[in-house]
């Protein structure tokens, strides 16, 4: 085999490979479908506003965890700088919740199968 056709064809191989991973993780990082009880955003404990995630990470100011109830259908979960509502500060006990999810809104429905980018904890 000529070089130039060798690296053509193990570019060609790397570009599908990274494609097919990239088009993997968009699917989970939606969160389009999801086997937890709730999706877990951060919320602006004032406003009501969503938040970006790093801020109930590092636990600055007024921030704190919201859970937002997963039911049969599908909910849109809002983008961060949207106003929330219709969940509750504490993830009721025996119940899961689905973090990462994305911050520009998400449809979000209650599955069982289907990755979330959640590791299906408890809240935290």
């Amino acid at each position: 085999m000529h070089p130039a056709a060798r690296r053509r064809a193990s570019r060609t191989v790397t570009v599908g490979v990274v494609a097919a991973l990239a088009a993997t993780l968009t699917g989970c990082g939606q969160g389009t479908n999801v086997s937890e009880d709730y999706a877990q955003i951060c919320r602006d404990n004032a406003t009501e506003k969503r938040l970006p995630d790093d801020d109930c990470n590092n636990h600055g100011g007024g921030a704190g965890w919201y859970f937002l109830p997963l039911g049969a259908g599908s909910r849109t979960v809002p983008a961060v700088g949207q106003a929330v509502s219709g969940g509750v500060d504490t993830l009721p006990s025996g119940r899961t919740a689905a973090k990462g999810i994305s911050g520009d809104g998400a449809s979000v429905s209650r599955g069982g199968f289907g990755g979330s980018g959640s590791d299906g904890s408890h809240g935290g």
